[in-house]
This record gives C-alpha cells, sequence and structure tokens, in this order.
C-alpha cells in the first residue's frame, strides 16, 4: 500500500462498554481515504457517546461529559451539523479547572465552563491528514475566539496533531493522544492537557517621563529549581550555585526545571497605592532564544530544602508575565507583576509566590540568592505612583443579548489616550454582580488588570449569569510608568 495511504494507529482507550454492534476496543484508522474509528462512534453523536458511563472505562473521559452537561453544551453537541472538538481527559479537566481559580469541577460556575469549553469546538471537520506536513490552520471556535491545529512529524510518526502550538500564542499547548475520532456529527481530537487561545501579551514600553520618587526593595527569600519525572519529581533540588530551568513541551518530562522564588510583602513605604512592582532576576545562561514566563504560584508556604515538584505550589497556566531573551543572553531581567501583587496586598496576604519557565527545550539558568554573597539575588521592587501622562478617551455602554449571553469588551467601549494601547493598563475595582469579567476565558477578581491592547484584540469578555438586566463594571486607569489616572471608570452594562 501506498505509504500516503498508512495511517497509524491511534488508541484513545480501551473501552469496557458495548454500544450498537458489539464491544469497541481499540480505535483504529489505517487508510487516509477512509478513515473510520468505527462504527460504533460513526453511528452516535458528540452527546451521545458522553452521555454513556465513562466512570468505569479507560478513556479518562467521565470529567469531560460532566463539564459538557454542566456547561450546558449537551444539546449543542447533538447537533446535525459537523464540528471538530477537543476532548479533554480527566487530567487535562483538572488543570482547566485549577487554571480558572477553582479547585473542584462543581465550584466552576457553569457560564464560566460554556466559555472556556465552547473554545475548543469549531464548525466543520479537521483531520490531521487535511494539514500538510508543517502546516497550522488557525480556526474560529463557536464562541468567537480561535484555536490552532498544526501537524508536524518524527522519523516515526508523519502525523503529530498540536492545539494551540504557535508563534502567535503564549498559551500551553496541548499534544493530542488520539486523533481523528469520527462521530456521526463530527472529528474529536483527545488530550491529556489543557489549552486556551491566549496571545502574548503585548510588553509596554520601559517607563519614560516621570517615574515613581520612591522604590522599594524586596529581597527574595527562597529560591530553587524543581525537576519532574519518575526519578527527581520527588527530590529537592536547593543549591547554592544555580537556578536552572528547562522546557521540554512534553517530549521528555524527566528534564522540566522550573524556577521556584519566594518574595515577602510588606507594606510600601510610600503608602498603598503601588505605581509598579517588578521582579528581577540575574540570568547567567540562555541556551536557545526563549521566552521566560512567570506564573502566579499558590499562596501556600514552602520548605525552601524540602520542596519538590510534587509538592511545590501550583500555579496558574495563564503566565503573569513574560519576556523574551537572545540566545546566549547574560544580564538583569525584570517583569511586571503589578497586578498579582495587589491582589495579594488586596487579600491581606504576606508572600508573593513565583513559578517560571521557557519555551524550548533548552537552559536558562539564574543565579540563587547565596551566590557570589547575595549580589546577583532576585529582589522584588515597589515603586509610588508618578503623575500619569493618560487623558480620558471614551466610556460607553456594553450592551448583552441575553439569548447569547456574553459579549466582548472592546475600545469601543472603554478607551484612554495618551500613550500606545501596550502602556495602559485597567485595574478592576468592582467585578460585575449579575456576570463575569474574564481574559481569555479566566475571571479577574478585583486587583486583577488587562490592557488597552487586550480590549483591541477582544481578549476581555463579560460573560452573563442569566439573571438581572443591568450591571456595572469599575476600574482604574494606568499608565507604563505607574501614574494613575484621576477618577475610576465605569462601565455599565445593558443586558437585552
Amino acid at each position: 500500500m501506498n505509504r500516503k495511504l498508512i495511517f497509524n494507529v491511534l488508541i484513545l482507550a480501551i473501552f469496557s462498554f458495548g454500544f450498537g454492534c458489539g464491544k469497541l476496543e481499540f480505535l483504529k484508522n489505517e487508510q487516509l481515504e477512509a478513515v473510520d474509528a468505527g462504527s460504533n462512534l460513526k453511528g452516535v453523536t458528540f452527546s451521545e457517546y458522553l452521555a454513556l458511563d465513562h466512570s468505569k472505562d479507560l478513556t479518562n473521559l467521565n470529567l469531560y461529559a460532566d463539564a459538557i452537561r454542566i456547561a450546558g453544551l449537551s444539546d449543542y453537541l447533538n447537533k446535525p451539523e459537523d464540528y471538530t472538538v477537543l476532548f479533554l481527559t480527566n487530567q487535562a479537566v483538572a488543570s482547566m479547572v485549577r487554571s480558572l481559580g477553582y479547585e473542584y469541577l462543581a465550584e466552576v460556575p457553569p457560564v464560566v465552563l460554556k466559555n472556556i469549553l465552547s473554545d475548543h469546538i469549531f464548525k466543520g471537520r479537521l483531520r490531521s491528514f487535511d494539514l500538510t506536513l508543517g502546516e497550522t490552520r488557525k480556526m474560529e471556535t463557536i464562541n468567537g475566539s480561535f484555536i490552532y491545529y498544526t501537524r508536524s512529524a518524527t522519523s516515526s510518526n508523519e502525523y503529530i496533531l498540536t492545539a494551540n502550538n504557535s508563534s502567535d500564542l503564549n498559551a500551553p499547548a496541548a499534544v493530542i493522544r488520539s486523533q481523528n475520532l469520527e462521530f456521526k456529527n463530527g472529528i474529536a481530537h483527545v488530550s491529556d492537557q489543557f489549552t486556551f487561545y491566549k496571545l502574548k501579551d503585548a510588553v509596554p514600553d520601559a517607563p519614560s517621563g516621570s517615574v515613581g520618587n520612591q522604590t522599594d526593595i524586596i529581597d527574595v527569600t527562597k529560591d530553587l529549581f524543581i525537576q519532574n519525572g519518575t526519578a527527581n519529581r520527588a527530590k529537592n533540588f536547593n543549591n547554592a550555585t544555580s537556578i536552572d530551568m528547562k522546557n521540554s513541551n512534553g517530549k521528555d518530562v524527566s528534564v522540566d526545571r522550573m524556577g521556584l522564588f519566594q518574595f515577602p510583602l510588606r507594606t510600601p513605604t510610600f503608602g498603598n497605592k503601588i505605581g509598579l512592582a517588578k521582579i528581577n532576576f540575574y540570568v547567567y545562561f540562555t541556551g536557545l532564544a526563549s521566552s521566560l514566563n512567570a506564573y502566579a504560584g499558590a499562596n501556600t508556604d514552602f520548605d525552601e530544602t524540602t520542596v519538590t515538584w510534587q509538592t511545590a505550589p501550583s500555579y496558574d497556566r495563564v503566565s503573569l508575565a513574560n519576556v523574551s531573551l537572545n540566545a546566549s543572553y547574560v544580564g538583569w531581567i525584570s517583569m511586571d507583576v503589578t497586578s498579582q501583587v495587589n491582589q495579594l496586598y488586596g487579600a491581606n496576604r504576606t508572600f508573593l509566590n513565583i513559578l517560571m519557565n521557557h519555551n524550548n527545550d533548552n537552559f536558562v539558568k539564574i543565579y540563587p540568592r547565596e551566590y557570589s554573597a547575595g549580589r546577583y539575588k532576585a529582589y522584588l521592587s515597589l515603586s509610588s505612583p508618578p503623575p500619569t501622562i493618560l487623558s480620558f478617551g471614551s466610556v460607553a455602554p456594553l450592551n448583552i443579548d441575553r439569548s447569547l449571553g456574553f459579549a466582548k469588551l472592546t475600545t469601543s467601549e472603554l478607551k484612554m489616550t495618551g500613550t500606545a494601547d501596550k502602556n495602559i493598563s485597567y485595574i478592576v475595582t468592582r467585578v460585575p454582580e449579575n456576570g463575569y469579567l474574564v481574559k481569555y476565558g479566566i475571571p479577574l477578581p478585583v486587583n486583577a488588570s488587562f490592557s488597552q491592547t487586550d480590549l483591541a484584540n477582544g481578549s476581555i469578555k463579560y460573560l452573563f449569569k442569566g439573571t438581572g438586566s443591568t450591571d456595572e463594571i469599575e476600574v482604574e486607569a494606568k499608565d507604563h510608568n505607574g501614574g494613575y489616572y484621576e477618577a475610576p471608570l465605569k462601565i455599565t452594562i445593558n443586558i437585552q
């Protein structure tokens, strides 16, 4: 048979249920032009399949089935139109729940869950062999967002499919575990990893003009790296010479390393309002060019001498800040963490946990606090706010179609002037009561922030809970120097 017609064996799992014409054991696709995942699937819709009891089989899809039901998407996935859907295993659903800021699936508000899961669904059938080698397709989801699918290959497999593996994004990519599963109303791909659409954050310009006249320095008190893999995830890697970071992107988790840091928080000498908060590190080795990402760690304490990959604080999958490093870069770097620090102060927390990694299977190394008598130790800098360079642009009501249930908040409803969009941020001072304000689907709490570039990109949404006819959001505008606009801005929401 022609090699192009040979398709690798795809295994979702061994199923232990009977359906239709008998037991479905392996999902197997062999011919590209006649892909058949088994008549047991091709005769049912997504919803009919997910309605089966998966709690005792080996699919690991029982939590995803629950999530679809809670989100109210069961009827949608029963429609006769063709769709492509990313199924999430239990492992991926658990990661999704944590990324949304909750501990258990049952705690996630249905409207928030629906918004996230809808971004994994788009109209039409897309299979791995519909893509040429190296091709990436950007598909618009039923939620008005996007998902990217990329086909790559190795020497032994010419059909590796990945979701959201794109240079446009700063999101965790998801390797497809089982692909091209044909249902009556579309195609399903299955992943053990949670992914979502998130563009790279617009990096503000360096502060210019007036800056705050006071800066407090808070030194790191705990720093080390943690390492994954069977042989390493239970080991402690605290040492006085190096903090190593490496990212295999799922190819070999045993080499994955992340930096882990803790900074104490104390009331600034200049008062409670912070203009800028930055974490500062000294990088002494960079292999390949990298995007270095900082993530907000859970507010749980840890022992620097015993903490491991398994016991380290969990962290948000949405990066808190990121910076690009050229290959062979050496020197100080800083990342803006003002939003997270403001949230922690607002919640009366006493420390900031940061986890850090990058996007390449290569080392980036940082000096720890013990090295060279602390000369290169990381620190948190807190600066007082200077006078702002912002001017008022416009504020207009946001209108929501009740039947649709969401709307994007854009620069048509909220806009400031005086500098570039990337240099303007908004701090949430009042969250809506009848809905949720989300960034890339993740709910924004009080003191969280988003940029005017986020508004321009359509990354901010209001999700309607289902009751009420009006709502309100209040924000403070701030420039990249840390200066605050003189008055809060209120956006009225009309639900029609």
